[in-house]
């Protein structure tokens, strides 16, 4: 299975805390390729620095992180889980997780 997945485009958007945690050890057990990966935070300077830790391409536009998506992972909080959703319409395989935090 993780052969089929290292071939698709993953797009992660929150890649905060929780969302940057599943992104870490989804790349560290090669189930998708860093070239693959699109990430989506808040800050540019956050993006910045996941880009260079990770390999993977950072973005604080949601939309352009699911440009091309195959997998789209959503971890956000739940106050702005509609304006992510808006992003995402049209995507064949996509995945949900949220966050418990109360901000």
């Amino acid at each position: 299975m993780s052969s089929k997945l290292s071939q698709k485009k993953l797009s992660v958007l929150g890649a905060g805390k929780l969302g940057g945690i599943l992104l870490r050890a989804y790349l560290k057990q090669g189930l998708f390729k860093a070239s693959n990966v699109t990430a989506s935070v808040k800050h540019e300077e956050k993006a910045a620095a996941l880009a260079k830790e990770l390999g993977v391409e950072a973005t604080i536009d949601n939309r352009k992180a699911v440009e091309d998506a195959d997998i789209i992972l959503l971890g956000v909080r739940p106050n702005t889980v509609c304006c992510c959703f808006l992003a995402i319409s049209g995507v064949r395989l996509w995945m949900c997780f949220l966050s418990s935090s109360p901000r």
